[in-house]
């Protein structure tokens, strides 16, 4: 199955769409366009089919970086940010970056391009006869092992996961160039369907054989494409040279070895197909006696041994944020989600048994009202409080529901896979209590973005057969305003349990009343994918500011878990919410690259301005970012945060590109209602 192109109307362009991922990508011309099957030999890059057209100019639907090659792959000319680039007639190559699949153009003409955060705009010189290519990212698994309930089994299983990686170079650095390792099925024996083949990388990983040594090693051995053995001491082995893991505290040693490769990794691939002046290696050269040039030839072997070379120390204050770390319980049902911690490139700890005491996250104090309909003031049961991470995000896979993280489940996960790109959105806001209604303002809310058509019902007091009508439907989202008691959610007529439901239709969903997680975990078990739920009592006015806050950044592309953390960072109840589910999923797509939340602080007449991105599943780790600020374009990871010392008008101008949070004074503002003087 390839990317299939079809004709636009109203306005006229072509439509590319990729059947395997389920997504599509539009470009626009300026009239009437008729696509013809073509060869490939143009691109650069490989691809997957392409059609020709001709037209004068084309133009995007979102703001993207286009980057141009000469018909050799040299780098002549690169657009980001909206930079205009203009150059003479010749044969060309053009990527538009951060597309639902590759996209490429092959030309032979001058190319003219301008845009901005909404769209890109690129011209030719007159009607000239454009190839347009596309390749599908294929980022779903190739295939299926069934795991029995044996240590040596899970090892073999782990060592197929490198299967996924399109490369063995430093490229699969590039979320693009790593694929979706295959699913890892608990089962009675061991057997393995699809295209699942590990890559001879020379690179061996010794273990005890212990289950929670396995789990805990397993992104490295995707990422490395390593072949996991048992051994007395934990190690990693490459072509002769052996680097010892501790023993003692294996998952830190894994931990540290994952983060250090990958981000040799990508600083070395700017030798490669992006020679772009990444921040990250500006900084990190003056530190480190790497020749980066001839490492990007080198093998992966001899790659991790020049990189481990490297004392971690050195390596760590440039290391990017990462992304996520995994606590996971080590039963044999629970391999199911290795391969999508893989995927993340996931910190992944076997936490001891959680302490049988309970944890009481204690309630919002000096409050009247509370959303719970009862008086029962027992604490949440099996409530665990996780080690602290250093991650954006913490999910947790156990039976126990944690404080401060999210709690997956291996089918939870797996829906993420089910997931189809839309751009029609149901969104249905419920609220019960006339108390209450400040919140429903959020139906204003969702809904306020271009390339999406949303559809938005806000509905009061439902009785229980209407609310179980609505739960069972297909809606994309729902934010429920009310009392939750253990008995159910409050209607105008009773309570109703979702236990109750054969299954769910919600996709995700926001339970904001007290101690509402039963309920989401039932939705959840039902068919949801993900969403928010309290672990305590919560008072209205409290719920009402982290409701109405959450509503706005799920609608600004942030990811669920991304949403809360930044809403609970600055608000006090931020014991009592927590994810169910999973937690990377987003409500819409962000509108260009990873959402970000800026940190602006004045600091002697100029402005230290942070920008702290938030990646997402379509943004990974890996992925290139670009950022302008002040006149300046800053390359850097994806996950990085930036700090650069601005004006107030090169601020101001900042602000103006997309309307963004803002956290300063430890509130939330937003760039499209705050003034550069009030830093």
């Amino acid at each position: 199955m390839t990317p299939e192109f079809t004709v636009l109307v109203d306005p006229h362009g072509v439509r590319i769409t990729d059947p395997i991922e389920r997504t599509r990508f539009d470009l626009h011309a300026s009239e009437p366009v008729d696509p013809d099957p073509t060869d490939t030999e143009s691109f650069y890059f490989p691809i997957d089919t392409a059609v020709s057209v001709r037209t004068p100019r084309l133009r995007t639907t979102k703001g993207l970086d286009v980057y141009v090659r000469d018909d050799c792959g040299n780098m002549v000319g690169e657009s980001s940010g909206g930079f205009e680039l203009s150059l003479p007639a010749d044969a060309y190559n053009l990527e538009l970056a951060t597309t639902q699949m590759k996209v490429y153009l092959a030309v032979e003409s001058e190319v003219a391009i301008s845009g901005d955060t909404e769209a890109v705009a690129i011209s030719f010189g007159g009607e000239t006869r454009v190839e347009v290519g596309a390749r599908s990212l294929h980022e779903t698994p190739a295939g299926t092992i069934t795991v029995p309930d044996e240590v040596g089994a899970t090892m073999d299983a782990v060592s197929l996961l490198g299967s996924a990686l399109k490369t063995t170079t430093c490229e699969r650095s590039f979320p693009s160039l790593r694929g979706h390792p295959p699913l890892l099925e608990p089962g009675e024996e061991f057997t393995v369907s699809g295209e699942v083949t590990r890559p001879e990388t020379g690179v061996k990983i010794e273990v005890p054989e212990r289950r929670e040594a396995v789990y805990e090693v397993a992104p490295l051995a995707y990422y490395l494409g390593a072949d996991v053995v048992p051994g007395d001491e934990p190690r990693l082995l490459a072509d002769g040279f052996a680097h010892s893991l501790d023993a003692a505290d294996l998952q830190s040693s894994v931990a540290r070895v994952l983060q250090q490769v990958f981000f040799l990794d990508c600083v070395t691939r700017t030798e490669g197909y992006y020679e772009v002046d990444l921040r990250e290696r500006e900084r990190l050269e003056p530190d480190v006696d790497l020749d980066f040039e001839s490492l990007y030839d080198a093998s992966l072997a001899e790659q991790v041994e020049r990189y481990l070379d490297v004392p971690y120390d050195v390596v760590e204050p440039h290391l990017p944020r990462w992304k996520v770390t995994m606590d996971v319980t080590p039963t044999h049902d629970n391999v199911a989600v290795l391969p999508f911690a893989a995927d993340e490139l996931a910190l992944v700890r076997c936490p001891d048994s959680p302490d049988p005491s309970k944890v009481d996250p204690e309630p919002s104090v000096f409050e009247t009202f509370y959303r719970d309909a009862s008086a029962d003031d027992a604490p949440a049961a099996d409530v665990v409080q996780p080690e602290p991470v250093d991650t954006i995000e913490h999910v947790w896979v156990g039976e126990e529901m944690p404080i401060g993280a999210s709690k997956a489940t291996p089918d939870s996960l797996k829906r993420r896979l089910d997931v189809t790109p839309k751009h029609h959105i149901s969104v249905d806001v419920v609220c019960n209590d006339d108390r209450m209604r400040e919140e429903d303002v959020v139906g204003d809310i969702y809904g306020t973005r271009d390339l999406y058509e949303f559809n938005v019902s806000v509905h009061n007091d439902l009785t229980t057969d209407e609310f179980r009508a609505l739960l069972e439907s297909g809606t994309d989202f729902l934010h429920y305003i009310g009392h939750v008691t253990e008995q159910g959610l409050e209607c105008a007529d009773g309570l109703l349990d979702v236990a109750e439901l054969d299954e769910t239709g919600v996709r995700g969903f926001f339970l904001n009343g007290c101690r509402s997680y039963e309920q989401g975990e039932k939705l959840v078990e039902k068919g949801s994918q993900v969403g928010v739920v309290t672990l305590a009592k919560i008072g209205n006015e409290p719920a009402t500011d982290v409701g109405t806050e959450l509503a706005r950044l799920l609608n600004h592309g942030f990811p669920m878990q991304s949403a809360l953390s930044v809403v609970t960072d600055v608000n006090a109840p931020d014991r009592q919410y927590l994810i169910v589910g999973d937690g990377s999923q987003e409500l819409v797509d962000s509108k260009c690259g990873s959402p970000t939340v800026i940190e602006p602080e004045r600091k002697s007449g100029e402005i230290s301005a942070g920008i702290r991105p938030y990646p997402t599943i379509k943004t990974p780790l890996g992925t290139l970012s670009t950022t302008k600020i002040g006149g300046e374009e800053i390359y850097s990871l994806s996950s990085t945060p930036i700090e650069t010392m601005v004006d107030s008008e090169s601020l101001e101008e900042f602000f103006g590109y997309e309307t963004s949070p803002v956290r300063h004074n430890a509130s939330i503002r937003w760039t499209d209602n705050m003034d550069v003087d009030e830093i």
